[in-house]
């Protein structure tokens, strides 16, 4: 019996380390692998955040809105009771918005220690759609230095480390400062510890089950042994009750091949067991394959969402500036035709009573003088009352048929003869077909399109005019505007000084110039544009500071069969 104890004990020990050792490992390298699986998860959820966040506050912070940043920024944590505090800085490191009035305006934030600043624990280059230059977004281990509260709630204690995210923020190709959020860590840790008393848990069930399954396979396999045992123990008492040869013939011999086949099953169980180990860690490491493969995938989703997202949201925006540029030059010309109006009677009535003056005071008395020099300021004042009633596409027009190339021609040898020093090209298009529009309208287009080029080359310089007969489908034009079918094309350009890249958005809109004052009305490109508009067709200009600037006027063609 002693001996049947100590194997049975002997076995269960050995048993009872190795599933052990096996469930230890097991837990060890899940919780590691599960670990690091929902950390880029959490990663994952604070950059795209943190980004949208981010992208709401960029032109937020380029207009110097400061008091609608701190509305963006204090929802934004209210929404997330994880965020525990947000700062944001300018490109000299002075806080302009925090969650800690105390912190406006300094140079320090005193909230939090950076753990290590120059190894970051996640790192993403990111380039947005209208940008050239990239956002980096880094996350840092940080150590808090006070207790954050919200309101009475304690939200994280002193010391305790948290995830610290940096923004760059960017705005039309330009870096204006750093958005930087603390983010708690209690998630992770709530998750790890319900991942290691799961594991811990299923492991101690599976030990034992396994036990108690080793223990019932030990006991009955050891049965016949411990019988031959005992009988052979028992053979000392053969000269009380029997003698040896009757006890050596009652012992069952034949039992021995029976123990040697029930140990060689134990050693098949043992080999089983193992077996069952060996596959659970298979499928194991099936399941976390697989689980990083679903992680990836799910992550290459969410990117290409977040893209074609960034890419709907910039395309808003660009719809809704253009379409809010089209309403404020409606508005513009429905008032500028309203003034140019009452002004036109006005000149008329001033004009007339000059007139009359003239002709009731004798040739050189004084007051005919001044009438004079009244009509020369009212004749010059009519030229921008024309040039007002162009942009606001309500002056007279005579529309008929017209060759462009024709116009050009006769416009260009006059414009010549007031910059000899300015060499003229030309490439008209042959066969070009004719266009419906009012030719002094035309001719208003050509000459201040001709003046704009030449005024941008004070000295020499080369424009560059050029006719096409092209066809478009669908060419966008406005918002809301597609133009289709055939045009005739023709472009002035000249080797100036070009215009600023923020003043090109501008240049159509009336009243608007680069010129000093008193040297320009800001008229001509307006007029311009409200004449093409006027006859159906639409104009772009290109433009590049220090190269010189293209100016494209597009005009319906007559078709054929209505020529």
């Amino acid at each position: 019996m002693h001996s049947k104890n100590s194997l049975q004990k002997k076995l269960l020990g050995s048993v009872f380390i190795i599933v052990t050792i096996l469930i230890i490992l097991v837990t060890v390298l899940v919780t590691f692998f599960e670990k690091n699986r929902f950390q880029r998860m959490e990663f994952d959820k604070i950059y795209y955040e943190t980004h949208a966040i981010k992208k709401r506050i960029g032109y937020l912070m380029f207009g110097s809105n400061l008091r609608y940043l701190m509305i963006t920024l204090s929802n934004a944590k209210s929404a997330n009771p994880s965020i525990l505090y947000f700062v944001l800085t300018n490109l000299k490191g002075s806080v302009l918005v925090s969650d800690d009035e105390n912190m406006i305006g300094k140079n320090k934030i005193e909230t939090v220690t950076l753990r290590d600043i120059v190894k970051p624990a996640f790192e993403v280059s990111h380039v947005e759609i209208m940008d050239k230059i990239p956002s980096r977004f880094r996350i840092y281990y940080s150590q808090l230095n006070k207790d954050i509260y919200e309101g009475k709630t304690l939200r994280a204690r002193k010391s305790e480390v948290i995830f610290d995210t940096f923004w760059d923020i960017t705005y039309l190709d330009e870096k204006l400062g750093t958005l930087r959020v603390g983010f708690s860590r209690q998630t992770l840790k709530k998750h790890l510890i319900f991942l290691i008393g799961g594991m811990l848990g299923t492991g101690f069930f599976v030990l034992i089950v396994a036990l108690g399954l080793i223990f019932l396979v030990v006991k009955k396999s050891l049965q016949p042994m411990d019988s031959l045992l005992s009988q052979l123990s028992d053979l000392h008492n053969a000269d009380k009750d029997k003698t040896l040869r009757n006890k050596l013939a009652e012992i069952a011999w034949d039992k021995f091949d029976s123990d040697i086949d029930e140990i060689q099953r134990l050693k098949n169980a043992f080999s089983k067991i193992q077996d069952f180990f060996i596959l659970n860690w298979d499928q194991l490491e099936n399941h976390r394959n697989n689980l990083e493969k679903m992680v990836g995938e799910r992550t290459l989703e969410l990117n290409s969402l977040n893209k074609e997202l960034t890419r709907q949201i910039e395309e808003r925006k660009e719809i809704e500036a253009r379409l809010l540029k089209v309403q404020k030059l409606e508005a513009v010309s429905t008032l500028a035709g309203g003034i140019a109006h009452e002004f036109n009677n006005i000149f008329m009535a001033i004009t007339g009573y000059a007139s009359l003056i003239q002709k009731q005071s004798e040739k050189g008395h004084p007051n005919a003088v001044k009438a004079e020099k009244i009509r020369n300021l009212i004749d010059e004042g009519a030229r921008s009352i024309k040039q007002l009633l162009g942009f606001a596409r309500s002056g007279k027009y005579d529309p008929g048929p017209l060759n462009i190339n024709e116009i050009l021609r006769v416009n260009l040898d006059m414009f010549k003869r007031t910059r000899k020093d300015i060499k003229i090209v030309t490439k008209y298009a042959k066969d070009i077909p004719g266009v419906f529009a009012d030719r002094s309208q035309m001719e208003h287009i050509i000459m201040n399109l001709l003046l704009n080029a030449s005024e941008a080359m004070p000295e020499n310089g080369r424009i560059t005019v050029e006719t096409n007969n092209i066809v478009l489908d669908k060419k966008k034009v406005g918002p809301d505007k597609l133009m289709s079918g055939r045009f005739v094309h023709f472009s002035i350009r000249d080797e100036g000084h070009g215009i600023k890249k923020e003043n090109i958005e501008r240049v159509f809109d009336p009243f608007f110039t680069t010129k000093p004052i008193g040297t320009g009305t800001g008229l001509g490109l307006a007029s311009v544009y409200g004449i093409v508009d006027n006859h159906d067709g639409f104009t772009t200009i290109e433009s590049m500071e220090g190269k010189g600037t293209l100016f494209n006027v597009f005009l319906p063609a007559i078709e054929k069969e209505n020529k």
